[in-house]
């Protein structure tokens, strides 16, 4: 019963409305997309293929498939690409197989490598173009679903999200952390709140963390859980509305009274 209470809600599933209009032909009420400028699709496309090792971006195929359908030459985009190849990641790599060869533990130099590019990833982060990448991508890039199973780039995603709350790819990394099962990890409520689903999870795993706890670790545990709760008006209310709900069940009825108490005694210190 106390799970049940915590099972997020499922918003309505929409259900596109098609219609007949006069001539008798169905219509789903959707206009086509204005066609792109072939001279300025041309320029953005070359401008892309003159940067750095772009031939290793994810996106590289989307922008081929702009670049030729507004009439790009092969010749060019064939040269701008290997002209402008420098190879850093191979370079990288190379670099770690001869440190290995010489001797050092793979693990070793797997920690290394992984804290120089998470340092430079942080020091050159752009939530502008980190944005970018869902419209270049059109859907969920399949290395974003493989990097959250790491804990180094998980860790690295909450530490960005704290730093760019505006950025929806970050966001959207966030409740692909929570939907993985990884929520007990995400500290930063800052972080959580945004987004109703991550923080009702990590709601529900505080909770039953209380439930679960002894005597000596109960009283830390809720108060962590209402300072947790007292960051933003919203969570405020969302979280006294459930235990209100929490505190009608029989079992742990009186743990969620006191919750509720401390949140209240945090709120007024605020």
């Amino acid at each position: 019963m106390m799970e049940e209470e915590f099972e997020e809600e499922r918003g309505w599933t929409g259900r596109s409305t098609a219609w007949e209009d006069d001539t008798g032909n169905q219509s789903d009420g959707e206009q086509d997309e204005p066609m792109e400028n072939p001279e300025q699709v041309l320029a953005e496309c070359l401008e892309k293929f003159s940067t750095s090792d772009y031939i290793m971006e994810p996106g590289i195929f989307n922008q081929l498939k702009r670049y030729f359908q507004a009439g790009g030459s092969p010749e060019q985009v064939i040269d701008l690409l290997s002209t402008n190849y420098v190879a850093y990641a191979q370079m990288a790599n190379l670099m770690a197989e001869w440190i290995i060869s010489a001797g050092t533990n793979i693990n070793e130099v797997r920690s290394m490598v992984e804290a120089s590019l998470r340092d430079m990833i942080i020091k050159t982060f752009d939530p502008k173009k980190a944005d970018t990448i869902f419209s270049e991508e059109g859907e969920t890039p399949a290395w974003l679903t493989e990097m959250i199973e790491h804990p180094t780039w998980r860790s690295l995603v909450y530490r960005l999200a704290e730093e760019y709350p505006d950025c929806l790819m970050l966001n959207f990394t966030i409740k692909l952390i929570s939907d993985a099962g990884y929520q007990g990890e995400i500290t930063s409520i800052s972080t959580a709140a945004q987004q109703i689903e991550v923080f009702s999870r990590m709601l529900k795993t505080s909770v039953c963390k209380i439930l679960s706890s002894n005597d000596d670790t109960m009283m830390k545990n809720i108060k962590d859980t209402a300072e947790m709760i007292c960051h933003s008006e919203h969570t405020f209310v969302y979280s006294q509305v459930l235990l209100y709900y929490l505190m009608q069940e029989a079992k742990g009825s009186h743990l969620m009274k006191r919750l509720s108490q401390e949140i209240v005694k945090c709120a007024f210190e605020q």
